[in-house]
């Protein structure tokens, strides 16, 4: 542990002011606004989580697709105590609440949580990166508390704003909403014109934006007063929690908790106030997911070939517009959600027996077994 958090030197000091230096006068002192980490000094990530005895609101922010932050997350989470640990997440949508609790209770597998969640479908990143965390979770009881709002809700908000919502869609909006906080208006107005949008559409982002971060802070406050013995360790994404304007400051403002913020150095965001406590790790990607090449048609909870990517393994091997893939090397495939996590440890290069139902137009249906060498190239998201 001590070497994976304590191994890089930052040293962030900034330019001398001034480029040039009269003959008659000394040098002038360099600005005192550069922090400098002595790496022999500093503390492991083991060494400072002690210091989070008496805290009840935990931030560990990620980077979607940093797989050190992930793990950073699960070290933050194996160090609380299970019994008194509550474990809060934007992964999952609120109104799912019901499938993680039943899956926490063991009343129904993996692939029934990720099922009824729509984990694939909503939130679509590798779910390798987030599987460690949530197994433990389940292995030692700790309640997984979804947190984000409904796709339903953010998108009908960025189509007509808040204004614009049926009365029926405005019953699942936060209580209240706070718009008072100008250097959060700033950072989403960054963010807004890096993507050359409408300014005219810039409320709407600003709204659906607010949506996301009064909505998690209402569910970690209200979560926390029905439940005074826990504690919360949130994971969200870095920009709902950095510098505190997203849902940290509402969830203090909702419950009077401050909550104390570790995350892994962000080189793109100010170094003051990104976070309480910097862990500088380096990255340990994933290694490249196997794939058969091909765009699938998942309506319906069947997993069938509606066509192939260029280069495709599977079309190689022999599979055909319109298969079916009905198993996984031997496992029975009924649905999306079982065939995403029997190809889940699949590499590139890995062969993979597939059964696929196929039609023919004349003459009887037919499975086979289909043998694939994978490829590593995703070019789509449902390409798998």
């Amino acid at each position: 542990m001590k070497s994976r958090f304590t191994r890089f030197l930052l040293v962030l000091l900034t330019a001398l002011q001034g480029a040039c230096v009269s003959a008659t006068r000394p040098d002038p002192a360099p600005a005192d606004n550069g922090l400098v980490l002595d790496t022999a000094q500093a503390p492991s990530l083991s060494g400072i989580l002690p210091r989070l005895e008496g805290e009840r609101l935990i931030y560990v922010p990620e980077t979607h697709t940093r797989n050190a932050d992930h793990q950073l997350q699960l070290a933050v989470l194996r160090a609380l105590p299970p019994e008194r640990t509550a474990l809060g997440v934007e992964w999952f949508q609120a109104r799912f609440q019901p499938a993680l609790d039943d899956f926490i209770a063991g009343r129904i597998d993996e692939a029934g949580m990720l099922r009824r969640t729509g984990y694939f479908e909503r939130w679509r990143f590798d779910y390798r990166l987030y599987r460690p965390i949530i197994r433990y979770a389940r292995a030692h009881h700790i309640p997984i508390i979804a947190l984000n709002a409904s796709r339903e809700l953010t998108d009908a908000i960025h189509a007509s704003g808040i204004a614009g919502l049926s009365a029926e869609m405005k019953k699942a909006l936060p209580d209240h909403y706070d718009y008072s906080d100008r250097a959060y208006d700033r950072i989403l107005r960054r963010i807004f014109e890096q993507h050359r949008r409408e300014d005219a559409a810039f409320e709407r982002f600003r709204e659906v934006q607010l949506t996301w971060d009064e909505t998690m802070a209402q569910h970690i406050a209200e979560y926390l007063k029905a439940h005074p013995q826990r504690r919360m360790l949130v994971l969200a994404g870095r920009g709902h929690v950095a510098g505190r304007h997203g849902i940290p400051r509402r969830a203090t403002r909702r419950s009077g908790i401050r909550g104390t913020i570790i995350s892994s150095y962000d080189p793109g965001l100010p170094v003051r106030g990104q976070a309480d406590y910097l862990v500088l790790n380096d990255d340990d990607p994933l290694p490249p997911r196997g794939l058969i090449g091909a765009l699938l048609d998942i309506a319906g909870g069947r997993v069938m070939i509606k066509s192939f990517t260029p280069g495709s393994a599977g079309r190689a091997a022999g599979l055909e517009k319109g298969d079916r893939i009905i198993g996984v090397d031997g496992q029975t495939v009924s649905d999306f959600a079982q065939f995403k996590l029997a190809m889940l440890d699949k590499r590139a290069g890995d062969r993979v027996r597939l059964r696929v139902h196929r039609k023919h137009l004349i003459g009887h249906d037919e499975d086979l077994d289909i043998e694939v060498r994978l490829k590593g190239q995703n070019p789509s998201p449902h390409g798998r």
